[in-house]
């Protein structure tokens, strides 16, 4: 027969009959219970409630008047509360406010330190006080303003180069509103860009800067009691290139045989231009608004033309037109009534017929002397054209234009039009 060996099992009440573990356990237990006991006794240890909003409320009849409080000392505080356990434990932090006494008697601008006081829920119930850290809050008030200022850049010091012409320094916005305290926004007498830029400039310029604000004695006034609508601007001063381009008359409808080179002068027969350098290399005159020769006379030979320039430069002359005069000494005029022989119509559809009402013309030529003397009528041709009346039907009048087959430097001085009908091809 095998011997079995018996296993003794641990029991935890057990130890209780050990007179040292008694000892032992009833010390801890002792020390847990006191510490329970003295966390929850708010009469000795108060609760301490971190971080409550402070709240500064004006009267709504001083806010009406534009007051307003722009700074307080404090934001928040700490509220210290002792007594029954059971009401200090009740309050909920989120429904405790710390206000500002005095704050709604307030109908001026002052600066002022106002008492703090906690207001709890009406339902709090049982014995307690409040502290409160810090016990007061100094607070601005004054009448809110906003002005607009002009922004001036007087304080952007450059060199220009001679050779460029260097414009003004253009910003993103010219002005900038400002607003907050009365009695600090008065003390503002300009706002301004400062910017140094060393060296003479040979380019255009680029760069954002912070606005600054200056009393009248010229101190610096520090931008953190204000509201801006704009803290910085974009500056761009615009450097070009200069360089004197010559003036070109130009003409329509110019016979081919006369030569306007020995005939015409400009005055003035050159302006002072600006502009990036990949534009003015690409010109070295400059066109003149057109003229036509259907309006040159020996009488008539004296225009004014405007001088137009390509996009992005600038006329540094500021002559902004020119006087051309043709030298007539060379031409003469001669009066020639044309009749129906004369009259041709072209570009005729040709589901459409014409007749022109107009019998004679009266025409004046320009031209050589000699030339016109050896002019005759059946050089002269009155043309009629009726492109683009391909649908038209009924009576219209029409412009003329004067073709001479036997001379190329010869031409029509004035307007002619010709009374003509249109109507459908019925065969």
């Amino acid at each position: 027969m095998k011997n079995h060996k018996k296993i003794k099992l641990f029991s935890f009440f057990s130890l209780f009959y050990n007179d040292r573990f008694v000892l032992i356990f009833s010390i801890f237990v002792s020390i847990v219970l006191w510490f329970i006991v003295a966390s929850i006794n708010t009469a000795d240890r108060p609760r301490e409630i971190n971080d409550v909003p402070v709240t500064v409320t004006l009267s709504e009849s001083a806010q009406e008047s534009n007051l307003k409080v722009f700074s307080q000392s404090v934001e928040t505080a700490k509220v210290s509360i002792r007594g029954d356990s059971v009401a200090v434990y009740s309050i909920d932090p989120s429904n405790l406010k710390v206000v500002a006494e005095g704050a709604s008697s307030i109908t001026q601008p002052t600066s002022v330190s106002l008492r703090l006081k906690a207001e709890l829920p009406s339902q709090v119930i049982g014995d307690y006080s409040i502290e409160i850290e810090p016990s007061s809050v100094f607070v601005d008030v004054d009448y809110y303003k906003e002005v607009p200022f002009e922004i001036s850049t007087e304080n952007i010091i450059y060199k220009a180069n001679s050779a460029y012409l260097v414009s003004e320094p253009s910003l993103s916005t010219d002005t900038v509103t400002i607003s907050g305290p009365e009695k600090e926004i008065d003390k503002i007498a300009k706002v301004t860009v400062d910017h140094e830029i060393k060296g003479e400039l040979a380019s255009t310029q680029n760069f954002t800067e912070s606005l600054v604000l200056y009393d009248k004695y010229g101190e610096k006034i520090p931008t953190d009691k204000f509201t801006l609508s704009t803290e910085t601007v974009d500056v761009t001063i615009t450097v070009l290139s200069r360089q004197y381009s010559s003036l070109e008359a130009t003409f329509t409808n110019q016979p081919p045989g006369v030569d306007v080179e020995d005939i015409v002068t400009i005055d003035p027969e050159s302006i002072q231009v600006a502009g990036p350098n990949d534009i003015l290399s690409n010109f070295t005159s400059i066109s003149l608004e057109a003229i036509d020769f259907s309006e040159i006379s020996p009488t008539n030979n004296t225009f004014r033309s405007s001088i137009t320039l390509p996009a992005g430069c600038r006329n540094i002359s500021m002559i902004h037109e020119a006087t051309i005069t043709l030298d007539m000494s060379g031409f003469t005029t001669k009066h020639i009534t044309l009749e129906s022989p004369n009259f041709e119509i072209r570009n005729l559809s040709a589901n459409k017929t014409s007749e022109v009402y107009t019998k004679t013309l009266d025409v004046v030529l320009v031209g050589p002397p000699s030339v016109l003397a050896n002019l005759k009528e059946e050089d002269i041709t009155a043309v009629i054209d009726l492109s683009g009346k391909e649908s038209f039907t009924g009576h219209i009048e029409l412009p003329i234009s004067i073709e001479i087959s036997s001379s190329d430097s010869v031409w029509a001085y004035g307007k002619y039009q010709a009374s003509v009908e249109i109507g459908e091809n019925t065969n």
